[in-house]
């Protein structure tokens, strides 16, 4: 299901982290942000450097490599996501490959991975995903960077996902993508300000059916611009105020859908709100805005148009040492294919716990909950999930992880409900 974040919060903002993060607040000739008390220990648990544990990398001239592999072993008590479900263990091989480089100035970083799906019993879900691409930066002075990622890869749908027919299909909706976004940073001073622009293209493949025969996709390619900017004040130490506006375009190949309806659309968000450190132990992001989506007209029952609040929060709480907790609440909208639906209006909150047990064992918990509402329609799904985990890093090169997930669906549509159990174990090897 491709989602799309209505929030303030750009697609891209891990890009723009990066590129602001390489702007030295000495430059502006104020003083960086610093708190009394604040400790090495005031970082996420998984945010912490573990020189005893993390990988070294093969040294390559100016670059590095850092090979990996992830074997895994699988149990899911619902693999297609029915009402009854249907049980069966898959492994999972998974080897990946990122080549960093070492300057002192700009960064440019190459990375391929695949995913490949072995099923028991089930094996018309036997299937690779995989994606290759180079992201970088190039620090253009002290107070301006550039930051941009293009990558290309073969994906599939999940079939949790309204989009997918369980008892139709036999075998999950698969597409190709291609992606890039560019974004540029400028903070000579406490204000600053972010342009950033975005393309993905989606290129779906038949879909095997049931007792023989292909369900067509071709009416779900599509391209997907979105550009944007943001604008943030630092107007006290810990604290940024930000106002961002997003403009996006979708459009498709075919002009009607396989239900005779016109999905293209357009639309715009405008969004402000407040990155904060509350204390050196909670840090966080609260933003509130507004955004409109405008389907096309033109067809005998046109789609409803979409608008109303962008909201969401991000609270990290470095409650010991060892423990730190997450937050995070927000509204998103997702591309359907249901008759009559305009999208998914998709409503979530979560909270996560990361716990250092030792250090090189770590806990990790999940319990979240979003209620989807297909708008045009009166369907509405109830989406409860939690799960827990434990990681073990055995040495630099070698990590073990044991983890069990539940998820569940609640829903007034006929057939549409489910219940699922997964576990997995796992072995990370890397250098």
């Amino acid at each position: 299901m491709r989602v799309f974040d209505c929030s303030l919060k750009v697609i891209f903002g891990a890009f723009v982290l990066q590129a602001l993060a390489v702007i030295p607040a000495s430059a502006a000739g104020y003083t960086a942000p610093t708190f009394i008390g604040t400790t090495e220990q005031d970082v996420g648990v998984m945010d912490r450097p573990r020189p005893a544990y993390n990988a070294k990398g093969v040294p390559l001239g100016g670059f590095r490599l850092f090979p990996t592999l992830d074997l895994q072993s699988n149990y899911d008590d619902n693999v297609f996501r029915q009402p009854n479900g249907v049980s069966d263990w898959f492994f999972t091989i998974s080897p990946a490959m990122h080549l960093q480089s070492e300057w002192g100035r700009h960064f440019l970083e190459l990375y391929a991975n695949l995913d490949d799906f072995q099923y028991i019993n089930n094996t018309s879900q036997n299937l690779t995903n995989w994606k290759i691409g180079s992201d970088g930066r190039w620090d253009i002075s002290r107070v301006a960077t550039v930051t941009g990622n293009v990558n290309y890869g073969e994906a599939s749908e999940a079939w949790e996902s309204p989009n997918s027919s369980t008892g139709f299909q036999a075998a999950p909706n698969r597409f190709f993508l291609t992606h890039t976004d560019l974004s540029a940073a400028y903070q000579p001073d406490r204000l600053g300000l972010v342009i950033s622009g975005s393309f993905d293209r989606q290129n779906w493949q038949n879909t095997p059916i049931i007792g023989g025969g292909v369900l067509p996709n071709s009416d779900r390619n599509e391209n997907e611009f979105e550009t944007s900017a943001k604008a943030f004040y630092d107007f006290s130490p810990g604290y940024s105020t930000f106002v961002t506006v997003l403009y996006n375009e979708r459009s498709f190949d075919q002009q009607f859908d396989r239900g005779g309806l016109d999905r293209s659309s357009h639309g715009y968000h405008v969004d402000g709100g407040v990155d904060m450190q509350l204390t050196h132990l909670v840090t966080g992001e609260l933003f509130l805005g507004y955004f409109q989506q405008f389907y096309a007209q033109n067809v005998p029952t046109p789609l409803s148009n979409v608008s109303g609040l962008d909201y969401g929060a991000q609270i990290d709480w470095f409650a010991t040492p060892v423990l730190t907790v997450h937050l995070t609440g927000s509204r998103k909208l997702a591309d359907v294919i249901l008759v009559g639906a305009s999208g998914a209006d998709n409503k979530s909150v979560s909270v996560s716990a990361d716990y250092e047990f030792r250090p090189n064992i770590i806990v990790q918990t999940n319990v979240s909950y979003m209620n989807s509402r297909m708008i045009g329609t009166s369907r509405t799904d109830d989406y409860p999930t939690a799960g827990i985990g434990v990681k073990y890093l055995v040495n630099r090169y070698m990590s073990l992880n044991v983890r069990y997930n539940y998820s569940n669906r609640s829903s007034n549509s006929v057939g549409s409900d489910f219940t699922d159990n997964a576990l997995n174990v796992s072995i990370s090897l890397h250098i």
